[in-house]
Order: structure tokens, then C-alpha cells, then sequence
């Protein structure tokens, strides 16, 4: 029995230190009791404080006894204290994960594999293929209205011999008396974490997202006042979104899709005038490069995007220059060296270690270019001489 099994309001008691030990995250203390939870069943532990020194965690050993980590010595005797704010928004989102996995199995069939409850958000892991947004919005129905009627929430501790009475949701995972919450027509689980005396106190459960997860769907939920928090921020983000764009708040779709249309469109745009100039300045280079006499054309540019180097070097090699080597020093420093893919008698990863070593490990590409981003403009332009170099040798 733990004391908040009955009793999950009291955050302040006084307790007397039974045990110490300490490992190397700190030091330990066992209470004679404590309203503390430790970690367990996917609920994160309580936080708080034992005479005004911090308690960083909370777990239990195998015995069961629950062991405080404090961030320094505490009394024999000690005034002990729960952050409250955590502890109920604690549990009204463990009761509120009840109730909405219960949902998903009346309503699609889908059990709960796994949970998890975060400081900030909670997820469930279904048994189900996938979902949509008419089927979250049945179960969000379903499961607020469960809270609404403000139904009693119970515990009871209960041998093995005596499970067969429940219909419970999911199997205990221990043996021995087993502790069930039960939440009144609607839901029995194992469950030792802290939990509401009514389903009222959950206020509310909204889904935030899903995606799929390993064959199943990973829901991300939030309840109560961390639903209002981030229904909040959703709604001003929203409206600022929507002033900024001078559109109403449910125009904002249809104004960011317009918008990532048009961006794609510009891209496009861009990269054609790219090949266009890179071609037209290729034409330039190669006839200089033929009049130098040069085994190895060699560019190093100040200021030009990764994207301008790439077409410029194809763009080079398709105009029949045979070794082509360009870097830039900004603004993403970077390199790049090829020949015409027509021409095989030279397997550009010969000379690929070199540039990989020049750029600390980074790099890659195929038997007619090679490319690899460095971390400084210098060190980008020594690297092209280098692969110059390595060329020749070969």
C-alpha cells in the first residue's frame, strides 16, 4: 500500500529518514512514509522538496521501498513537500490515458500497447493499422463525455484468485495483490500511479497528433490544463499567422499552401536560370582553361551557393573539360570535382579518401564527382589543391 494510492491530494507531511545511501547521481533517502511516486508505469516520479532541499527523483528498489534523490543532506526528521501543480497535472493526464484508451478499444477496436506520460504530453501506442481525423474525433467525443459526467474513480488492492470479477482492460504485469483503478462503468486497469477521485477533474483530452509506429500508431494526447495551455498557444499562433497574411484564421491553409505552391515554383525557376548561367559561364572557363594548358581546371570561388558549384561542374564537364575541381568559401563551404560521365577511364572515388580526410570524414559521391562539405572557407579552398594534386598522380 502506498499512501497515495488512497490519497493522491496530500503534498505536504512530515517524515521520518529510515535510510541513506548514496551512488553516483547523489544521495538517497527512505521515509518511514511518503506521499511521494516514485517512476513507474510510464508516469514520470513526483518532484518537490524534504526541509527545503530539492528532491531531483524518485524511485522504488525491489523490495518496494521508494528512495528519494535529494540535492543535498536533509534531518532525520523532515517537512516534506510535493510540487502540487505537477502531481494534479499528473493525475488527471494518467486518468485522462485511461479513459481514452478505453475509447479506442470500444470504439475502433485498437488497444493500448504501451504509454507514456511526459511533462509536457502524453502518448499511447495502438494496435491498430492507422487513423483518421473522423476517428479521433469519435473517440475524443467518446472520452469527454466520460469526463463531463464526472463518474467516481476507485482503487481497490485485490488478490489474483479475485481478478476474474473485473473486466479488465489489460492483464496485470505482476503477480501477487494487484491494485485496480476502476473508473465507474467504463474502465478497469492494473495500475499503481496516481490518478483522480472523479473523471471531472481531467477536464478535458485532446489528440495533438499520430503517426505510425513500429506496425501500429503512436497518438500524442494531451489533458486538462495542459490542453488548455496548448490550445492557447495554437489559437495565438494562429491569429498571428493569420494577421500577418491579413486572411481569417481558417483561411490560413489554403493562404500557406498558395504560398508553398508558389515557393516550389520559384525553385524551379531558379534552378533553370542556374543551369542556364552556369552553362553560359562554362563556355567562358573551358575556352581559358584550353588556352592554359592545364591538366586540371581549378575554381575557387569566395561567395557562391553549393547548389551554383554543382551545375557550374557539370555544366564544365558536359562542355568537354576532362578534370574540373571547384570549391567555395561561403557562405556553406564546399567542394566539388568531376569529369564527363561519358569518360571511363578515370573512377572519380580513386581520389576520394584524400578530399574525405581534408573534410573530416565527411563526403561521398560516384565515379564521375565527388562532393563534401568543410567546416571553414580556407580549409574548403586548401582542400581543392590538394585533390588537384592527387589528380596529377594519377
Amino acid at each position: 500500500m502506498r499512501p497515495y494510492y488512497s490519497d493522491p491530494y496530500t503534498t505536504r507531511f512530515i517524515a521520518t529518514v529510515t535510510g541513506r545511501r548514496e551512488d553516483e547521481r547523489g544521495p538517497w533517502v527512505k521515509l518511514d512514509h511518503s506521499y511521494f511516486y516514485p517512476e513507474s508505469g510510464g508516469q514520470e516520479a513526483d518532484r518537490g522538496a524534504l526541509s527545503g532541499v530539492a528532491v531531483l527523483d524518485v524511485q522504488d528498489d525491489d523490495t518496494g521501498d521508494v528512495w528519494h534523490l535529494v540535492a543535498g543532506p536533509v534531518p532525520n526528521q523532515v517537512e516534506a513537500e510535493i510540487h502540487a501543480e505537477r502531481r494534479h497535472s499528473n493525475r488527471r493526464q494518467h486518468t485522462g490515458q485511461h479513459i481514452l484508451s478505453q475509447a479506442f478499444i470500444r470504439l475502433l477496436g485498437a488497444g493500448t500497447l504501451s504509454s507514456r506520460l511526459g511533462d509536457d504530453i502524453g502518448t499511447v501506442d495502438l494496435e491498430h493499422p492507422n487513423l483518421s481525423w473522423e476517428d479521433v474525433d469519435r473517440v475524443e467525443r467518446a472520452t469527454n463525455q466520460v469526463i463531463w459526467e464526472n463518474r467516481e474513480v476507485t482503487s481497490h488492492i485485490v488478490d489474483a484468485k479475485e481478478l476474474d470479477r473485473f473486466p479488465m482492460r489489460k492483464l496485470p504485469a505482476v503477480e501477487g495483490p494487484v491494485r485496480l483503478v476502476v473508473i465507474d462503468d467504463w474502465d478497469v486497469s492494473p495500475c499503481g500511479g496516481t490518478h483522480c477521485t472523479r473523471t471531472g477533474e481531467v477536464g478535458l483530452v485532446k489528440v495533438r497528433r499520430w503517426e505510425r509506429f513500429k506496425g501500429g500508431v503512436r497518438v500524442e494526447f494531451v489533458c486538462g490544463d495542459r490542453a488548455l495551455r496548448d490550445y492557447a498557444r495554437r489559437v495565438r499562433e494562429l491569429v498571428e499567422a493569420a494577421g500577418r497574411r491579413g486572411t481569417g484564421d481558417s483561411e490560413v491553409l489554403d493562404v500557406l499552401e498558395r504560398a508553398a505552391a508558389e515557393r516550389d515554383d520559384l525553385r524551379k525557376q531558379l534552378k533553370r536560370l542556374g543551369e542556364e548561367l552556369a552553362k553560359a559561364e562554362s563556355a567562358s572557363l573551358a575556352a581559358a582553361h584550353r588556352d592554359s594548358g592545364e591538366a586540371v581546371l581549378l575554381r575557387a570561388f569566395d561567395d557562391r551557393p553549393a547548389d551554383e558549384l554543382r551545375a557550374l561542374c557539370r555544366a564544365l564537364t558536359q562542355a568537354g573539360v576532362q578534370r574540373v575541381v571547384l570549391a567555395t568559401r561561403g557562405p556553406s563551404p564546399f567542394v566539388i570535382a568531376g569529369r564527363p560521365r561519358d569518360d571511363k577511364s578515370f573512377d572519380m572515388r580513386t581520389i576520394l579518401p584524400a578530399l574525405k580526410e581534408a573534410a573530416g570524414g565527411r563526403g561521398g559521391g560516384g565515379p564521375d564527382e565527388i562532393q563534401a562539405p568543410f567546416p571553414d572557407g580556407e580549409s574548403a579552398a586548401r582542400a581543392a589543391e590538394r585533390l588537384v594534386e592527387e589528380w596529377r598522380r594519377h
